[in-house]
């Protein structure tokens, strides 16, 4: 996995994307304001894509929706292959798309992980205010023990492979999963999240 030149196109951002993911033996992803991608439902994504860059043309929150739809099945192109996610509690009670698709999207977590065991979700409780990832967002692949970190914005994203930065992100990861709930525990909080969603 090495650095490569800033995407020229979306289907170009899109497509190093899924290479990074398609061979990567192990995801590890930190999601202080949204569902990790890997794990949208449709009407979530379209919603995240539009309310992140509502300037975006159609054609193009399609391509990306349609991606990302697509990617978790990456995870069945080879033995072995996980995924570990770590999102904050806020995303729970986040309404993207209103109410209706935030309780459909809680619940197509809850599917999604019940058939995929090679996949995991940690929520990281509110109010753990100080922790080693409080600059936002990214996600870690690594490959036959080479790590490359996708930290994303706005225009696309930066793919960083140089070991001592992606020794910081690793050492995030371990953290954020020590400081957040354990799986089992944090499957029953979005449970509850999506009873009190669907009947509030």
């Amino acid at each position: 996995m090495s650095s490569s030149p800033e995407p020229e196109s979306l289907a170009d951002h899109i497509a190093r994307l899924i290479a990074i993911e398609q061979g990567a033996d192990l995801i590890q992803g930190w999601h202080p304001t949204l569902v990790p991608g890997m794990l949208q439902s449709p009407d979530y994504a379209r919603a995240a894509i539009v309310a992140s860059a509502p300037a975006l043309p159609p054609h193009d929150v399609a391509a990306i929706t349609d991606a990302r739809l697509v990617r978790v099945d990456t995870l069945g192109q080879g033995p072995g292959r996980r995924a570990r996610f770590v999102i904050a509690e806020e995303v729970l009670t986040r309404p993207v798309g209103g109410p209706a698709v935030l309780a459909d999207q809680l619940q197509h977590i809850l599917n999604t992980l019940a058939l995929r065991p090679s996949m995991t979700l940690r929520v990281l409780p509110a109010g753990s205010n100080t922790h080693a990832a409080l600059a936002g967002e990214f996600t870690m692949y690594t490959t036959a023990g080479r790590r490359a970190v996708f930290v994303e914005n706005l225009m696309g994203g930066t793919v960083l492979d140089l070991p001592e930065r992606t020794l910081v992100y690793a050492d995030a990861c371990d953290h954020l999963e020590q400081r957040a709930a354990s799986p089992a525990d944090s499957l029953t909080m979005v449970r509850e999240a999506r009873s009190r969603v669907a009947t509030g």
